[in-house]
């Protein structure tokens, strides 16, 4: 008969790793990891170098969640400053660089070394290279169905991930089949659009601010071709679909009438100079840049003294409030992230357990759920693992040690 385990953790990404590094000695759990190695997507974070939180304000940080009152008390319970005390006190060396968080090594790898030591240390069992095909709910426990056996068990945690790098072992193919599901797109991703004004700026790099609906977004953006990319762009990507406009500003710190106050006395002192060329000396924006805009606008070869006011009004708008439509998303199996999963409605957010059925908590990227670049979706992932982990090992504290 097969032995029945307290609790199986499904899944050794970053919210699987934490959870089973931190679930008590006296628990009797099991790790089942889908690749020979666990972490696989974490290795690749931050590029490489693991991007663990950052030292945002709390209250903030919520917000840079697809679903701020789903979240706030699961980042509240476990919040950044704890995540950085956990690892510091547990023997991670950090380093903080403008506000985000990386281990001192600036390696994945380091972290990935760091859980496993802490599950040898818990005496916690891992089987590798095992696929789970299908979850099946009996009274008394759960049956996990491998490919060549079966794993029982009185509580399973989800941390399968998403569809995002499918190359990683995280497809989405069990929860799609086990549970209901918010369906799958792109999440972190570049966007494509519709218009071809900024084709040839390829690799060219602009800070902006980005409005889409009442949300607003600051940070680099990057034109890659017809796609655009970039934190900012990014960021904006968990929020818009196919034929959505946005509209970017690409002189956020400067205002409309400055920017006219001083295009006008650029005309004043050099009323021969080309427009194109004054707007690069007064805006210090890129050359490439004002002349796309310029062509768009038909002022490539106009002077300041022949510059009719209706046409620097127009110019201005293109700057400030340049209107873009979303063609459509990067691809899903080369997104950051996930957007969809096990939606939030079907989970107790103070304990991560399905409503349906309480044997059942899910962490991480399974979750409905999305953050911003910086670090916000290892936090959620280590707050959600954390809160299943506090209520399995059935006391409240901090991380078991």
């Amino acid at each position: 008969m097969n032995q029945i385990y307290d609790v199986i953790v499904l899944g050794l990404g970053a919210a699987g790793l934490f959870a089973l590094a931190n679930l008590d000695k006296g628990i009797n759990a099991l790790g089942i990891e889908k690749n020979a190695a666990v972490g696989r997507k974490l290795l690749l974070t931050g590029g490489g170098r693991c991007n663990l939180t950052n030292t945002d304000n709390v209250k903030e940080m919520v917000k840079a969640y697809t679903d701020p009152s789903f979240v706030r008390p699961i980042i509240y319970g476990f919040n950044n400053l704890k995540t950085i005390d956990y690892f510091a006190q547990n023997g991670l060396e950090l380093v903080d660089q403008n506000g985000k968080i990386y281990p001192k090594t600036e390696r994945s790898s380091t972290v990935v070394s760091f859980f496993r030591a802490r599950i040898a240390k818990k005496g916690h069992r891992i089987v590798y290279n095992e696929t789970i095909h299908d979850i099946m709910r009996d009274e008394d426990h759960l049956t996990l169905v491998g490919s060549d056996r079966k794993y029982k068990c009185r509580s399973l945690i989800v941390a399968t991930g998403g569809a995002s790098y499918p190359q990683t072992g995280s497809d989405g193919a069990l929860i799609s089949k086990c549970f209901e599901i918010a369906k799958f797109e792109a999440g972190l991703c570049s966007i494509n659009i519709s218009e071809e004004k900024f084709v040839k700026l390829n690799g060219l790099t602009i800070d902006v601010m980005i409005k889409y609906q009442k949300r607003s977004f600051f940070g680099s953006l990057l034109f890659a071709g017809s796609a655009l990319t970039g934190p900012v762009i990014m960021n904006l990507s968990n929020y818009v679909q196919s034929n959505d406009y946005f509209s970017v500003d690409f002189l956020p710190n400067i205002s409309n009438e400055a920017i006219k106050a001083l295009l006008l006395e650029k005309t004043m002192q050099h009323p021969k100079r080309r427009f194109k060329t004054a707007a690069h000396e007064v805006l210090n924006l890129p050359d490439s840049f004002i002349n796309a805009l310029c062509n768009q606008l038909d002022l490539l070869d106009v002077t300041l003294a022949n510059l009719k006011s209706k046409d620097l009004n127009k110019f201005i708008d293109a700057l400030k409030a340049c209107k873009l439509k979303v063609k459509s998303k990067g691809a899903l199996s080369k997104a950051t992230v996930t957007i969809g999963g096990i939606k939030t409605t079907d989970i107790d957010n103070k304990t991560m357990q399905l409503k349906a059925d309480d044997r059942v908590y899910v962490v991480g990227e399974a979750v409905e759920l999305v953050g911003a670049c910086g670090g916000y979706n290892l936090q959620f992932a280590f707050s959600s693992a954390f809160r299943a982990v506090e209520h399995l090992n059935g006391e409240k504290k901090v991380v078991s040690k």
